[in-house]
């Protein structure tokens, strides 16, 4: 994240500690990089206005240390904008405030609060305390804004490299530890938690057991996050959707096809090559065959043991994980706004800083160094020691899950993956395009009695569907690959998104570059045009 200083906001002189001087409207835009493509519409989504001087009342108000605020440091992430703000008298608040592509309006903002205050009040896990917050953007401040207090100790990624390896070991242990209260949490449905004060229709939350909830103050509500909206689109889709609360998992699977559907009335996403993204029918017949296939699957003899309605952090970075700067103990994780209550078999996974590196086995294989590392030259002994070091990172977190999470390692670790990946394709055909779907499908049919699944298939494809799946299949594979390149080599994203430290025309430089020796390296087996088509930064753009 970017951080700078807003000046004057007190009508005093401002403390400038963190970064550059910046005007009001700095803080609206968005100054957090630079994207290969569709720039000014990145901008756009991510430019918010609101009145600072009522945000700086209401924070004030919030800390309650009787001085006004003096300075304000903008800190920006992909969904949201974050502003540290300090008073004269030296209190701290941070305050989240959405962007356009953070999900749908008021639900998100009140779904990341309850979740908080819930984590807070059912668990020992360490999140920051919120003192206030609003998901009615016609409020005084003109925008939803959640305001909580600072996390303490530092992040993650700035103490990694003095952490000794006892030390990562017992920290990755105690995330382990944090995460099975989630999974001990047994919530009634799929969809988003609420404060029950935020969902008033009957029809769109169910409560939860006194258990869970014994002062009656939260329920589940429906999903709300990004995938649940169209963003910067006119077209108005929530007619079409099932955002649940879901009380089973057909009713969730069903509920992600039908999102999928929806999603056909959306412009096709940028760089998609028509024959590989499928045309509507093409969606509509695919998904026609899923909707068959799901309560089939229901009979599976695990698949609804490890399907229970879980609440998770899913995206646990360096970023978002606090430490003491002393013994390095985990003292804060930040950052839910993404979290959601859905099966607990698509909630589990990799905390980003674990993910194992290529050729990981998994069970009781310890990882060591290859056998021919002494003929090594330097460079590739230097890339192998740090491969072992981060299998070893992960063969931790795989084995204290084990011991101390048992549920979730068998949803992560026991469970089919076509299971896995269907359910996380569902919703998703208009962005991925339908061939990994189609794909999906396709595999289920051939492993159906290896699954163990009773009875037949219900599902089929003629031979000649499959052979023309098999070549679409192939040139998606093309089309996927060229995109991990692309972004590997840039050092980008799927958006095209540049730190603010990297020259804009020297990375648009590469790109055409990279694209040029990819043409070169292709051209006995794909046109210029067909590469220029699969390229996802393409130059002018």
């Amino acid at each position: 994240m970017s951080r700078y200083a807003h000046c004057n906001v007190s009508g005093n002189s401002p403390d400038i500690a963190a970064g550059l001087p910046i005007s009001e409207e700095g803080l609206f835009q968005y100054s957090n990089g630079h994207f290969l493509v569709d720039e000014p519409q990145q901008f756009a989504k991510r430019h918010v206005r609101f009145d600072v001087q009522e945000l700086c009342n209401v924070v004030a108000a919030a800390i309650k240390d009787g001085s006004p605020i003096c300075k304000i440091e903008k800190m920006e992430g992909g969904f949201c904008k974050a502003l540290l703000m300090t008073s004269e008298n030296g209190g701290e608040a941070i305050v989240k405030i959405p962007c356009s592509g953070a999900g749908r309006a008021m639900y998100s903002t009140a779904s990341e609060a309850a979740v908080l205050q819930y984590v807070r009040s059912r668990t020992t896990i360490p999140v920051p305390k919120i003192l206030a917050w609003s998901a009615d953007s016609s409020n005084s401040v003109g925008v939803e804004y959640i305001i909580m207090e600072k996390a303490p100790g530092v992040q993650l990624f700035k103490v990694w490299d003095k952490i000794s390896e006892a030390g990562r070991l017992d920290l990755i242990e105690s995330l382990t530890q944090l995460e099975s209260q989630l999974a001990a949490l047994a919530f009634p449905a799929y969809g988003s938690l609420f404060h029950r004060h935020s969902i008033t229709k009957d029809t769109e939350r169910i409560l939860l057991e006194t258990s869970l909830d014994p002062d009656g103050e939260f329920c589940v509500g429906p999903a709300c996050g990004p995938a649940w909206t169209n963003e910067m689109s006119s077209v108005d889709l929530q007619p079409d959707l099932d955002a649940g609360p879901w009380s089973n998992l057909l009713q969730f699977g069903e509920g992600l096809i039908r999102r999928s559907i929806a999603r056909t009335r959306l412009p096709v996403p940028r760089n998609r090559m028509p024959a590989l993204h499928g045309s509507v029918e093409d969606h509509i017949n695919t998904l026609s065959l899923a909707t068959k296939l799901l309560p089939c699957l229901l009979k599976h003899p695990t698949l609804l043991q490890k399907s229970s309605p879980t609440l998770w952090h899913t995206d646990l970075h360096m970023g978002n994980i606090f430490v003491s700067s002393t013994d390095y103990h985990i003292v804060s994780l930040i950052d839910w706004q993404s979290a959601s209550i859905s099966p607990l078999f698509l909630q589990v996974r990799w905390p980003v800083f674990l993910e194992p590196p290529e050729g990981y086995s998994e069970g009781t294989v310890t990882p060591k160094l290859s056998n021919n590392f002494e003929q090594l030259d330097a460079d590739d002994q230097a890339i192998a020691v740090r491969e072992k070091d981060q299998a070893l990172c992960s063969k931790a977190y795989e084995v204290t899950s084990f011991l101390n999470n048992q549920d979730a390692y068998s949803a992560m670790w026991k469970l089919p993956k076509s299971i896995q990946e269907l359910f996380s394709r569902l919703g998703d055909t208009w962005d991925d395009g339908v061939v990994p779907l189609r794909a999906c499908l396709i595999r289920f049919l051939k492993d159906w009695k290896q699954m163990n699944f009773p009875n037949h298939c219900p599902i089929q494809f003629t031979s000649a569907e499959i052979a023309s799946h098999t070549k679409q299949h192939a040139d998606y594979t093309y089309w996927y690959e060229i995109q991990g390149i692309a972004q590997k080599y840039l050092n980008t994203d799927a958006e095209g998104w540049l730190s603010p430290e990297v020259s804009l025309a020297t990375k648009r430089s590469d790109s055409e570059a990279l694209l040029g020796l990819m043409i070169e390296r292709l051209a006995s087996e794909k046109s210029e045009q067909e590469v220029r088509e699969m390229w996802p930064f393409p130059p002018g753009q």
